[in-house]
């Protein structure tokens, strides 16, 4: 390597550094901000909770600083050889404007294949990661579960909606089964009931062997719908036991939080269930009940077809298109940092800037154009077809055919 391009590069490097750092650290601070209140206050989150939730903000929030910080980098630095004279210097021996992008262009390759593996790898497992520890947050103290929220509040078999809480007393309570089975009891009480509006809830104590909550409903209705009737009994006073499970779905399909791997084997397992017949599973499921000459064979029925409903219901057509457009979403977004590096060359030396903070500007309002382009790229994943794999490469085809043509405008420039 020569010593113009460690030269370079050392520059690049020190700034990119700093950028990413800088970046990082506003990020990390706006994601605390907008979880902090519900991890400490909503949920009572241990301070264990608190910083292992800060370590899994920083390698999702490298994805966008590295980019950033990589083109905040190539502005000032060549921005800063072009003000003092040395890139004229450096034309003058005989360097095409290409052969001193180089160096900008080659750790832009690193930092593109570096992005790749944050958003395949890294990323999703601290989103996952994140995601979790707000639910661990919560298990810890299922009480504060119960907020008052524009959401209805989930909670294994029924759906809880509350207009406001005032320390253990909540106001406005609305209960509704998620259990479409009329015998199910999902609250303890022996009551079936198609819906509850209760004035006010008093909050009981939590039991950690059973997982179970208790709740006092005050001056409550509660419906009832059968054979085309409604019954609405007014009570005064009705216990209840909600459950709250440790254990979290047991597969969930969020594309942002699976790993390359990881949606390659659920499109797998969607493939061999689209050839499943369930009618046929269903019959020898029946058979094996009926006939239990083969002990297992009624379990392994009943597994079969348990496996195949699971991924009939979660990975839904809208689902699977999502997963299969992700690939190409994730390695456009990976290089970016690539085509900041062509852009950013001929941008810094037609500005000439020096100031460091305005170099820092030029290079968030860039990479913010960039990143929105993708964002409303992104938006034609729900058409079928091969549109959206075209579409998500738009902004990087763009992004490069521009730094081209600045090349060419700036080749009589330094």
């Amino acid at each position: 390597m020569k010593t113009l391009d460690r030269y370079i590069l050392r520059q690049l490097l020190a700034v990119t550094c700093m950028g990413v750092l800088a970046l990082t650290t506003l990020m990390l601070l706006g994601q605390l901000f907008k979880e902090l209140h519900a991890l400490l206050v909503e949920s009572g989150a241990s301070p264990s909770i608190v910083v292992d939730f800060i370590l899994q903000v920083i390698p999702f929030s490298l994805s966008f600083s590295v980019p950033w910080g990589f083109l905040t980098a190539v502005l000032l630095v060549y921005g800063r050889l072009a003000a003092d004279n040395e890139l004229t210097s450096m034309r003058m021996a005989g360097l095409s404007l290409w052969r001193l992008s180089l160096p900008a262009i080659g750790m832009g390759l690193v930092f593109s294949a570096l992005c790749y593996h944050i958003n395949t790898e890294i990323a999703p497992k601290g989103r996952q990661a994140m995601s979790d520890l707000v639910v661990q947050a919560a298990m810890e103290n299922p009480r504060n579960l119960l907020k008052a929220s524009q959401d209805a509040v989930k909670m294994d078999k029924v759906k809880i909606y509350i207009e406001g809480r005032s320390g253990d007393t909540l106001q406005g309570v609305h209960i509704y089964p998620i259990s479409n089975d009329e015998d199910a009891n999902p609250l303890g009480t022996g009551a079936k009931f198609s819906s509850i509006h209760a004035q006010k809830a008093d909050i009981g104590e939590f039991d950690e062997k059973t997982r179970q909550l208790s709740l006092t409903l005050r001056h409550c209705v509660l419906e009832h719908n059968s054979g085309g009737q409604t019954d609405m009994p007014f009570i005064e006073e009705l216990p209840m036991r909600v459950h709250i499970p440790i254990d979290r779905d047991e597969w969930r399909i969020k594309t942002s939080y699976m790993t390359n791997a990881e949606m390659t084997d659920a499109l797998q397992r969607k493939s061999i269930t689209a050839r499943v017949d369930m009618k046929a599973i269903n019959d020898y499921a029946r058979a094996a009940d009926a006939a239990p000459a083969f002990p297992c064979a009624a379990q392994l029925w009943a597994a079969a077809k348990h496996d195949t409903e699971l991924v009939e219901d979660n990975l839904t057509e809208s689902k699977q298109l999502a997963l299969e457009t992700e690939y190409t979403k994730r390695a456009s977004f990976a290089c970016a940092c690539l085509v900041f590096s062509i852009i950013g060359v001929p941008l810094a030396i037609t500005a000439r800037r020096r100031d460091t903070s305005t170099g820092f500007a030029i290079g968030i309002l860039v990479a913010a154009v960039y990143f929105l382009a993708l964002v409303f790229c992104d938006l034609s994943r729900k058409v079928p077809g091969i549109l959206p794999y075209i579409v998500l490469w738009i902004p990087n085809v763009a992004g490069l055919a521009f730094g081209i043509w600045q090349h060419q405008r700036a080749k009589y420039r330094g």
